[in-house]
């Protein structure tokens, strides 16, 4: 469990226990209940003069909060009091109620409720229940009926903001049929101002797979909202959201590959509608600062030429990098107190001198830190005596002009890490970088380039005291990725601004508007000030929501993960033959989880289903409905037929490594079908009863034809167990298996594993 911060402005009555409180707002009084639980402790003075300038008091507020808790076998714990402040603008009660095991701390169940001390309203809910993950898996509900609980929860603890919101799942994809029964489904209802979304307002609810209602939390501003006298249409929007849009080719790492594979950039197009329309003026503005949105400028390459390197020859002694050290920066008041030698650092997989300093008499812990490439010389790293941040108010002081900044910090990496300059540019990123200009600190960056394309990763950053132009950090680092010598062939910038603009909808929406530097400087100095704030009309482009982040390859034109890097279909077609089949609900599930592949657009439920598919699908569930391991090239293949690039690698490997599969030859044959006796296998050793299985002769069966079989004991306790059928007194081991008969089986596979069942559990289910 989380546990609560409790802020400068919040008083705490009880201590013994501090449960989550979701920083909410809320406006609909709830009626006060006849019935009031005790509360523990006393106030002290600095709670009660807070306390004392709200409406509600804590009495009254409580009487409010016990209507959302059952108070059988419940003990008020916690009391906290909250004063209205910038970071929430309204005064709160919150408290918390528990229930323990018997002589003990373990908590059973817990609640949590907040209330606004002065309209009486709920600002915050949440439940917990140990028992909750105990529920069997065919029991969980469906997500639209999760949808229900949640509307439900809604209009009967506020309906006031039920009426001014609206569920929103534009930017939320489908959900999947859970694999398990743990599960909590989440649902966001935006707050609608004359018709039109403010999604930085909303309400947020999540349910869990009992139906229960777990988590309420509201955010809610008093907002001015502005209205222009004339403000375009979606169409015009569209038209200009086209004209704005700048489709910008880059490299990027898919995270979840492994190996070799880790190191294969691919080249892309990220989505270029990133950026707000200006309802009444059509003009793009950024998306944090709202200021209108400059045409990208072409990154400036710190050196036009490769320079050469500090050093060649044979790689630095420890004694000659500590003289490096010495000769660039100065250390005369430090000694080395520390040198590590990392002989394939992850910077570039290069040779790496880390050289650790501390101040000679210790007076002040000064120290320094200097990273050197042992091949080349360059420096990686430098810093030294970092000074926290000034308290006060330096925006008067005189600063230093950042172009002489940024002049001096290419300089300090031509000079530094000269075989770095020429693939290092300054981009132009003021506009978002805006903060930084009030700061008593100003950061330079650089980013990696290639033949004109942002690399995956490599970068530099160099921090300065803005009034003594004083260097504080230095940081060059490149990746360990490998990239083609020329620019691959690629579709085009307006080609990839087409295919995105298939897959973005424009609409309307508020957003707030930033805080002045007024508002930013009052907030730090005054916790209690409360700036005014407003909301602009503007008009936005949300992409099509996926379950992981996507983007366009710029070579092949596929929509591709960003974690796995692999192809990706944005709109699954819903199959034509499935309707009113026996088994539709169960192959729909492997058909979400990409476990089955369809024919002309038919999953074809007699269709003998195959040992590769079947593996998939298991091997699925057991990551919980995620990706299995992203295995690389490097990773010598078990069997002969199913060699890195087949579809079925992965998923083939990691069921070797988890013992689903155990190698009884050279080949597989993953698209051949497979047999029931194979799939009473692989499920068994999905449950984790493999071992159990392999005493088959102490387990008695009725079933004639299952005696000569590699895999009685499996076949036994997947026909006790009632995941696989048999025909009277037959199982018929060798008999090929439908994709209907499949999906029914991997279904109660599924509630199976839930039942939180033991092997000695299963040993007498098996007996019997």
């Amino acid at each position: 469990m989380k546990t609560w911060l409790v802020r400068s402005s919040s008083f705490l009555l009880t201590a013994s226990l501090v449960l989550p409180v979701l920083p909410v707002h809320a406006q609909t009084p709830l009626a006060a209940s006849s019935q009031a639980l005790p509360i523990p402790a006393q106030p002290n003075s600095a709670m009660l003069a807070a306390a004392s300038k709200v409406k509600l008091s804590k009495e009254d507020a409580v009487t409010l909060a016990q209507k959302l808790v059952p108070t059988s076998g419940l003990a008020l714990d916690q009391v906290s009091f909250r004063s209205a402040d910038s970071w929430r603008p309204f005064p709160e009660w919150s408290f918390s109620w528990v229930k323990k095991v018997a002589n003990s701390e373990e908590i059973l169940l817990s609640y949590t409720v907040s209330i606004h001390a002065n309209t009486g309203e709920v600002t915050a809910y949440s439940r917990y229940d140990r028992g909750a993950s105990n529920l069997p898996y065919a029991k969980r509900i469906s997500y639209d009926d999760a949808r229900k609980q949640a509307e439900s929860f809604l209009s009967k603890y506020n309906s006031g903001k039920a009426e001014q919101t609206r569920l929103y799942t534009r930017d939320m994809p489908t959900p999947k049929t859970p694999l398990n029964s743990d599960i909590n489904y989440s649902f966001r209802f935006v707050r609608v101002v004359d018709g039109v979304l403010f999604p930085d307002n909303s309400v947020d609810i999540i349910v869990n797979g009992a139906g229960t209602v777990v988590g309420y939390s509201l955010m809610w501003n008093d907002v001015t909202f502005e209205k222009p006298a004339k403000a375009i249409s979606q169409e015009e929007a569209e038209k200009e959201m086209h004209a704005q849009a700048q489709a910008r080719l880059s490299y990027l790492m898919a995270w979840e590959k492994e190996g070799v594979d880790r190191n294969k950039p691919i080249l892309a197009y990220q989505n270029p509608f990133s950026f707000y329309i200006d309802a009444s003026t059509g003009e793009a503005m950024t998306l944090f600062s709202l200021t209108p949105l400059d045409k990208v400028k072409e990154p400036t390459p710190v050196s036009s030429k490769p320079l050469p390197a500090r050093h060649t020859g044979k790689a630095l002694s420890q004694d000659d990098a500590v003289k490096f050290a010495a000769s660039t920066f100065d250390l005369d008041k430090y000694e080395l107190r520390s040198a590590n030698y990392s002989e394939k650092d992850y910077r570039g997989n290069r040779p790496v001198w880390n050289l650790e300093y501390g101040e000679k008499d210790n007076r002040n812990g000064g120290y320094a830190y200097v990273s050197i490439d042992a091949q080349t010389g360059d420096i990686y790293a430098f810093n030294k005596d970092i000074r926290p941040l000034k308290d006060k108010d330096t925006s008067s002081t005189k600063k230093i002009n950042t172009d002489s900044l940024k002049e001096k910090a290419a300089e300090n990496i031509r000079k530094w890490s000269p075989t770095a300059a020429n693939q290092l540019y300054w981009q132009d990123r003021s506009q978002e970088e805006s903060w930084q200009n009030d700061g008593d600190r100003y950061t330079v960056s650089f980013q990696r380039y290639l033949n004109g394309v942002a690399a995956a990763s490599g970068s530099s950053s160099q921090t300065f005291d803005t009034t003594t132009g004083e260097l504080l950090s230095y940081y060059t680092e490149f990746g360990s990725e490998t990239y083609p010598s020329k620019l691959p062939k690629h579709l085009s910038e307006e080609e990839a601004i087409g295919a995105w603009q298939k897959e973005v909808e424009t609409e309307a929406v508020y957003v707030l508007t930033p805080l002045s530097k007024e508002d930013n400087l009052k907030m730090q100095s005054l916790p209690s000030y409360m700036p005014k704030r407003t909301a602009k009309l503007v008009y936005r482009a949300t992409a099509t929501p996926f379950e992981q982040p996507y983007f366009f390859d710029a070579v092949t034109g596929e929509w591709r993960s960003q974690s796995s890097g692999k192809a990706i279909s944005l709109h699954r077609p819903a199959p034509s033959d499935l309707k009113g089949d026996p088994a539709e609900k169960e192959l729909m599930l492997m058909y979400e989880y990409d476990a089955l592949s369809l024919v002309d657009g038919k999953v074809m439920p007699q269709k003998q289903i195959t040992r590769g598919e079947m593996i998939e699908m298991l091997m699925i569930s057991l990551n919980n409905g995620r990706f299995y391991p992203m295995y690389a090239s490097d990773r010598k293949a078990t069997y002969s037929d199913v060699a890195n690039g087949s579809r079925y690698f992965s998923a083939v490997e990691a069921a070797v490594d988890r013992g689903l599969l155990v190698k009884n030859g050279a080949t597989l044959n993953p698209d051949q079908p497979i047999n029931r006796e194979e799939l009473a296998d692989m499920i068994v050793r999905a449950l984790g009863y493999s071992k159990l299985a392999d005493y088959s002769n102490m387990f008695q069966s009725s079933l004639t034809d299952i005696a000569g079989t590699k895999h009685r004991g499996s076949i036994v306790i997947a026909t006790t167990l009632g995941i696989m059928t048999t025909d009277k007194q037959t199982f018929k081991p060798q008999a090929k298996v439908s994709r209907a008969d499949a999906a029914v089986s991997f279904t109660r596979f599924l509630e199976k594993r839930g039942e939180e069942q033991d092997g000695f559990t299963a040993i007498e289910q098996v007996k019997e």
